[in-house]
């Protein structure tokens, strides 16, 4: 298979030109590999937007150290502001936007990833694949709800759903009614690395159990909005992205040392409990540098890349990467890894073909001709677009 492969869209159709050589390769990914997808942010980008990388001041504030308890108070409160600019950005507009957005391009995913592997005839292959995703919206969740395969988030139960890792080992069969046959139903694992708003804390067993997400986003907003004062957090967001410093713990330590925060130290009480009650509430990793050692030291966090890991340490695999920058280092570390196998197939689609030297940049120095990189020509790679080349796959 080519090394790069670059399409081109029909002016007189806007669709995309899909070659012969690609389309006969993806028939033959599909039908003879085990079949994993990893999803970043820029899967969701069409109903919730990219996200800014708000990760070097998160890691510089948890680095700072003060000078006296008066700065200490200071970088806490300036740390509450941080989690609460990123919550109202990034989480709280969940809420509105899964329950208002157009979904019809996801569903049209949902809808050939099904027919993909409902046709699925290689009889020692599963139909069933793996999505991976560092994103923590309920976005697969609903477009699985309105597909006929079946959809395993890991949570078992109806009552209380009680999340396990042991759940993504299961498949599922139909049989018919008046015989003895049974016939495997199409499933897709959603494995969620990243965790999940629909994670909450089981408080009587410390496991994760699954909950309403949208009572639980308001509510938090409802009870902490007050809290945080506009003009203030506008300032704080300003003096952070300010351009005349490239050095996120100068920034940081420049709105400690000034007045800015000095009249919110009365609450300072507050702010802790705020973040205490953010990091209970939302069982996700958080923009920091320390999510790598965290995601060693949680137990389902640890195990969700273990069985990442081992599905692409398996043989003739196919992982297909789409939306996903691999900034964040232990998957960057393990995809490197995982090169090793001779029989690892990775298709790499790229936003635009400056994404192209990008990703190439990332993976010089693995030894085997894995991973062929998708791009479009003078265009950008929607989701539209992926749906198209997929869609081409007839098994």
């Amino acid at each position: 298979m080519e090394k790069t492969i670059k399409l081109k869209i029909d002016g007189s159709t806007n669709h995309t030109e899909i070659t012969s050589g690609l389309r006969s390769c993806l028939k033959d990914l599909f039908s003879g590999c085990r079949v994993n997808f990893l999803f970043g942010a820029g899967f969701s980008a069409g109903i919730l937007g990219l996200l800014d990388n708000n990760e070097l001041f998160f890691e510089a504030i948890r680095q700072y150290r003060g000078a006296n308890a008066t700065d200490n108070q200071k970088a806490k409160i300036l740390e509450a502001y941080l989690y609460w600019d990123f919550f109202v950005r990034c989480i709280y507009p969940i809420v509105e936007k899964i329950s208002t957005s157009d979904f019809s391009q996801y569903n049209n995913f949902g809808s050939i990833l099904n027919r993909i592997f409902s046709e699925r005839s290689n009889p020692v292959l599963d139909r069933q694949c793996n999505i991976f995703t560092t994103n923590y919206d309920p976005i697969l969740e609903r477009v699985f709800d309105n597909s006929t395969s079946i959809c395993n988030d890991g949570f078992e139960g109806r009552i209380s759903p009680k999340f396990s890792t042991d759940n993504f080992t299961k498949s599922y069969y139909r049989q018919a009614v008046f015989s003895n046959r049974k016939s495997e139903i199409p499933s897709v694992n959603v494995v969620k690395l990243h965790g999940s708003v629909t994670w909450g804390w089981d408080i009587f067993d410390g496991g994760i159990i699954y909950q309403n997400y949208i009572s639980v986003i308001k509510g938090f907003h409802q009870q902490y909005k007050t809290l945080f004062n506009d003009a203030i957090l506008s300032s704080v967001t300003a003096a952070l992205t300010a351009n005349n410093s490239n050095d996120a713990a100068v920034q940081v330590s420049g709105i400690i040392a000034c007045t800015l925060l000095d009249a919110l130290i009365v609450d300072i009480a507050n702010y802790e409990k705020m973040l205490f009650s953010y990091k209970c509430t939302f069982l996700i990793v958080n923009p920091t540098k320390e999510k790598f050692s965290d995601t060693l030291l949680n137990k389902n966090y640890y195990e969700l890349l273990r069985i990442f890991s081992n599905e692409l340490e398996k043989e003739n695999t196919l992982l297909v990467v789409n939306g996903f920058s691999f900034r964040d280092e232990h998957i960057l570390d393990l995809t490197r890894r995982s090169m090793l196998n001779p029989s690892l197939k990775v298709l790499l689609f790229c936003y635009d073909e400056d994404n192209i030297r990008e990703y190439e940049s990332l993976f010089t120095q693995t030894k085997n001709n894995n991973i062929t990189y998708v791009a479009i020509e003078k265009d950008k790679l929607d989701l539209e677009h992926f749906n198209e080349i997929l869609s081409c796959v007839h098994i």
